[in-house]
């Protein structure tokens, strides 16, 4: 597989999908025009050829396939996450050595240019750069898409967003805590990279500390946030490792 293309796909799927953290009713025809364009960008690095033109189709068609997912709002973050899974597997197979997908010679002027910029007397290898791709996924995964996994899985444990129960949070909390969750969650893969575990308890119990009030009031609400807040943590153990093996 050419793991630079591939990789090059995927992040800048995920960097575009960053317009879905806070659309809980669907996405605008601007999300998807965005989450459609973005990913096109990658063509204008790789060789002409017909493995290319299957490429621009998949992408091309990508927000489609979206369109019709982000109907079913009863099934929203499942559909999300597939329309996802869809992507990286279609894009996968497109990258693999069946086809011909190939960097073109933009691709190495960009990294020339790059080498030239951040290490005058050398140049960076594609390891380097499959290495950064790597992290950067990982990172944008738990930004957005663990959020999404997240969400799904409270909603299977028959658990209701703190989002529809006004009585509890306001509209403006409920978007502070997902704030925090997102950056706890950037934090904890970053703190699993640098194999400093014992950070990760900080975080939570600063968290733990900002809530207290909250969880002495209110045993239900401290125990949903408690389940989200575990939850949440294994699924960014869980990107942290995942990139930690792929690198």
């Amino acid at each position: 597989m050419n793991y630079a293309i591939f990789l090059t796909i995927v992040n800048l799927t995920l960097l575009a999908r960053l317009r879905l953290i806070f659309r809980d009713n669907g996405a605008t025809g601007k999300d998807l025009i965005i989450i459609g364009v973005v990913p096109l960008f990658v063509l204008l690095f790789l060789q002409l050829n017909w493995s290319w033109l299957l490429l621009g189709i998949h992408l091309a068609t990508y927000p489609v396939v979206m369109k019709f997912m982000e109907g079913n709002l009863e099934k929203l973050n499942r559909n999300r996450a597939i329309t996802l899974g869809y992507q990286l597997v279609i894009s996968a197979i497109l990258c693999s050595p069946l086809l011909d997908l190939r960097g073109g010679a933009s691709a190495e002027k960009t990294i020339d240019f790059v080498s030239w910029m951040v290490l005058p007397d050398g140049r960076i290898s594609m390891d380097t750069v499959n290495v950064i791709q790597v992290v950067g996924a990982g990172i944008l995964l738990v930004i957005n898409e663990m959020n999404i996994v997240l969400r799904y899985m409270l909603k299977v444990m028959g658990l209701a967003s703190l989002g529809t129960q006004e009585d509890k949070v306001s509209n403006e909390e409920y978007s502070m805590g997902r704030l925090i969750g997102l950056l706890e969650r950037i934090f904890i893969v970053i703190f699993v990279l640098l194999n400093q575990y014992s950070a990760i308890g900080f975080i939570l119990a600063a968290k733990g500390v900002t809530r207290f009030s909250n969880f002495k009031d209110d045993r239900p609400f401290a125990e949903y946030v408690l389940i989200g807040t575990l939850l949440s943590t294994l699924l960014a153990l869980i990107t942290g490792w995942g990139v930690k093996i792929l690198l």
